[in-house]
């Protein structure tokens, strides 16, 4: 990919037109009126029962996130924000998010630091703040690096009608690799450019899209040779009053082509991971409905695809999510989440309920 194709995309994302993105982190950054210091954070305890290949069935309890951190605004327009993954599931505790942002400019914010890639709408969702209690698998999977070090800049034009991000990082991921024999730079030649941009041109509907491309080290051991990654997305997001309550549909689409090596298996459903030399595409999209039948009640439906050999009419997984969103206040909430998984190549005993408590503070 070069250049101008990347700068291409960007000016027809500007042209088709977006409402204010979500936050850089996991968490909402402070308002600028806000004065000090202020301890954020969250906790997601929840109950699995997961099916097993073996025909058995298994119960934990668990943690998805545990999180906490600090964030806050030092006279005049400097703001820092930094948080820590404490979960043992997650493999924690580490440092999630921390970077500082000069903001005395709303249309162009300048963020120096750790933070999560500016791609896809449902990556730039805060974590406590995600419809269904995990993400996308195509979300989850082709957003990568989903967190980096590096530069970005982000703002909001024509009244929040169009937001936008972009960012230049290492591209080696949340636990940057250093080479210990040098200096302490980022052992990838390379960067990863990053893009997301909105427009909102009608109060119920918002349109977004971006890309993301970068070359990195090759996986492969003892390869002297660079991999390169290209993504691609577009997303649209509606909303209605029905019946005096709000009735949401969203959808994104996010595709992907990695050159050089890639790593396949694993992902949470068994096996381990490979490391593949060669090319490999993969596309996939969701749909996600939801409806408030009560102002703390909100049951939803999501279908997702994941092609993840589009050269096999086999290639596919589908998942269908059936949840229900509870808030017992604005700082609490519980999500019951069923997902039934089907393999178009091999069906797999796979399915999973999942009920999850969720404090902010």
């Amino acid at each position: 990919m070069k250049i101008n194709q990347i700068l291409l995309a960007i000016c027809i994302l500007l042209v088709a037109g977006i409402n204010r993105l979500d936050a850089q982190g996991c968490a909402p950054a402070p308002s600028a009126d806000d004065d000090g210091a202020k301890i954020i954070g969250f906790i997601q305890p929840q109950f699995e029962v997961k099916q097993l290949e073996d025909g058995g069935m298994s119960s934990s309890f668990t943690f998805n996130r545990a999180r906490i951190g600090i964030t806050g605004n030092i006279p005049y327009d400097v703001q820092y924000y930094a948080i820590v993954e404490a979960s043992q599931f997650k493999k924690g505790p580490f440092l999630l998010d921390a970077f500082v942002s000069y903001t005395r400019f709303p249309f162009a914010k300048i963020s120096v630091g750790q933070f999560k890639s500016p791609f896809t709408l449902e990556m730039s969702r805060p974590c406590n703040a995600l419809h269904t209690i995990y993400r996308a698998t195509i979300v989850n999977t082709l957003v990568a690096p989903d967190r980096d070090l590096g530069l970005m800049v982000s703002g909001s034009l024509f009244a929040d009608k169009l937001s936008y991000a972009f960012a230049l990082t290492n591209g080696v991921g949340l636990r940057n690799i250093f080479d210990t024999e040098d200096t302490g730079y980022d052992n990838n030649h390379g960067k990863t450019f990053h893009s997301r941009v909105q427009v909102s041109p009608l109060g119920f509907l918002k349109v977004g899209g971006g890309v993301q491309y970068g070359t990195h080290k090759s996986i492969v051991e003892d390869s002297d040779k660079e991999d390169s990654r290209f993504r691609w997305a577009v997303d649209l997001q509606t909303k209605f009053v029905v019946f005096n309550r709000d009735f949401e549909v969203i959808g994104e689409y996010v595709a992907g082509a990695d050159k050089g090596s890639y790593v396949a298996g694993g992902g949470g459903c068994g096996g381990d991971p490979v490391i593949v030399e060669g090319d490999l595409n993969r596309n996939g999209y969701y749909v996600t409905a939801m409806y408030k039948i009560l102002d703390n009640l909100q049951p939803l439906f999501r279908f997702e695809s994941y092609n993840y050999d589009p050269t096999s009419s086999k290639g596919v997984d589908y998942t269908m999510i059936g949840g229900l969103n509870y808030w017992l206040n604005d700082n609490t909430r519980i999500q019951a989440n069923y997902f039934y998984r089907a393999e178009k190549r091999l069906e797999k005993p796979n399915d999973e309920f999942t009920i999850q408590f969720q404090a902010i503070f």
